[in-house]
């Protein structure tokens, strides 16, 4: 029997790439695609899938929001998130929200299908825990969104409009961010994350 997969993220280069992973492996099949939120929510309801990946940042409802709407309905579907933003956050986030796993985009294919066979399997799957003096443990789930696109590079706007939130907002978080964290610009930020193993 092959593990039912749904797969929610709204970049379709990362869901070909995941199918092809995926076909290529023998033990599943790609059942679905979703580009947003709302999407993957129907999916999971008419599909009845073995496992979800879900990406952090989805259009329409964002991926911690399907999590927590599947969860409230009773749907127990075991939930991998794939994400670009840092583990040090949202793997604790996530994992409190009822997710069975996280795996950070930057990680290489084995370590994603050994974690969803782990998941699918009925076990978890997190990244080791940061040493207690990890910096960015402090920044709220929202903080950890704005860090995320800062860190790649990506204009306030753009980070306004997949959030779902003002311009302003960004830039009240991205203060907020560079003062818990103890830096000035973004170039320092940057600087930071790549101390702390994050780039």
């Amino acid at each position: 029997m092959k593990i039912r997969v749904v797969i929610a993220d709204d970049h379709e280069v990362v869901r070909q790439g995941l199918r092809d992973m995926l076909s290529s492996c023998g033990d599943f099949l790609v059942i679905g695609e979703a580009a947003d939120g709302l999407a993957a929510e129907r999916l999971i309801e008419n599909l009845n899938p073995d496992l979800l990946i879900l990406d952090v940042a989805l259009p329409g409802r964002r991926g911690i929001e399907v999590l927590e709407s599947l969860r409230a309905r009773g749907i127990r579907i075991p939930v991998v998130f794939f994400s670009m933003y840092p583990a040090t956050q949202y793997a604790d986030y996530v994992r409190r929200a009822g997710a069975q796993g996280f795996v950070s985009k930057d990680a290489d294919s084995q370590t994603l299908i050994e974690a969803l066979r782990r998941v699918a399997s009925g076990r978890s799957a997190f990244p080791p825990s940061r040493p207690g003096d990890d910096p960015f443990i402090g920044l709220s789930s929202r903080e950890a969104e704005v860090l995320a696109g800062l860190l790649r590079g990506t204009p306030v706007s753009e980070i306004a409009l997949r959030l779902g939130i003002s311009a302003k907002s960004v830039s009240t978080y991205r203060r907020r961010i560079l003062d818990k964290l103890g830096v000035e610009s973004n170039a320092e930020l940057i600087a930071l994350a790549i101390h702390h193993g994050m780039l």
